[in-house]
């Protein structure tokens, strides 16, 4: 079976082809014919040559790993005509019919199934081992992930530091949740009392410091500065009120004094 990863394309070996007791230079070439193998059919028909180059040494001790390789019934080889190049079908499923199928498995004493190595197929719990896994989901995932960190850039009321807000953004997802996160940046985005910008905290320190469980902003302690047009306004009533004051103080203006002439009369 031939499959590919992030690493070059490699190939699996069945177990019971492990099992056959093959010498190490019959099991290198069945690897290297199942790199040549169809994937449908198992067959395959790389000349003498190009299996000694792949496998590092003569033609005669290709031949000798192919004679083993047929004597264990790991694969089948034949001429289609004279003086042509040997083709191969490499088998992938035990012809013996020595493989055991899962419900002809052994059980063990907890009744999970066996291996056939005697070792339980249950759960493992040891941490260490390092499995193949497919990587079809990680773009997906990725390509989520980035459209979750530009809803929180657009909305998150200073955007500077893109790099390391993203990264601060990736770790307090994984910690809190989006939602949490979300719910925070649209808050403070939206409290009335938000600061000049160079005062709110940059996205990555606000993410790192868990900020979303924070209060709102208190409102504003300082007078409120007047407009310029409220102050234009000002002056000309301030100077309005000023002539004003100086006219009456110098007479200018006043009407007639009817008190002056009632004082006449009572005398």
């Amino acid at each position: 079976m031939r499959v590919n990863s992030q690493i070059g394309a490699f190939s699996i070996v069945p177990e019971w082809v492990l099992l056959r007791g093959l010498s190490p230079t019959a099991l290198k070439l069945y690897v290297v014919l199942a790199r040549f193998a169809d994937y449908q059919t198992g067959r395959a028909f790389p000349s003498r040559e190009t299996l000694a180059d792949r496998m590092g040494c003569s033609e005669k001790t290709v031949d000798r790993a192919v004679r083993e390789l047929e004597r264990e019934e790991c694969i089948r080889a034949w001429l289609p005509k004279r003086y042509a190049s040997k083709q191969y079908e490499v088998f992938q499923v035990d012809p013996r019919g020595d493989g055991m199928p899962i419900d002809e498995t052994p059980m063990s004493d907890d009744e999970t199934y066996m291996s056939g190595e005697g070792t339980d197929l249950s759960a493992r719990e040891d941490t260490d081992v390092h499995l193949t896994i497919t990587n079809e989901r990680q773009p997906i995932q990725r390509e989520l992930i980035n459209k979750q960190f530009d809803d929180f850039w657009s909305l998150y009321p200073r955007r500077t530091g893109k790099q390391e807000a993203r990264r601060a953004f990736e770790k307090a997802v994984k910690a809190v949740g989006l939602d949490t996160v979300m719910d925070g940046a649209r808050s403070l985005a939206a409290d009335p009392n938000l600061p000049p910008q160079q005062y709110v905290p940059n996205p990555a320190t606000w993410l790192n410091q868990g900020r979303w469980d924070d209060d709102p902003y208190p409102a504003p302690a300082y007078e409120v500065k007047p407009t310029a047009a409220q102050r234009t306004a000002q002056l000309v009533y301030s100077a309005r009120d000023r002539d004003e004051q100086e006219l009456i103080t110098k007479g200018i203006g006043q009407g007639p004094d009817f008190g002056a002439g009632l004082k006449g009369i009572d005398s």
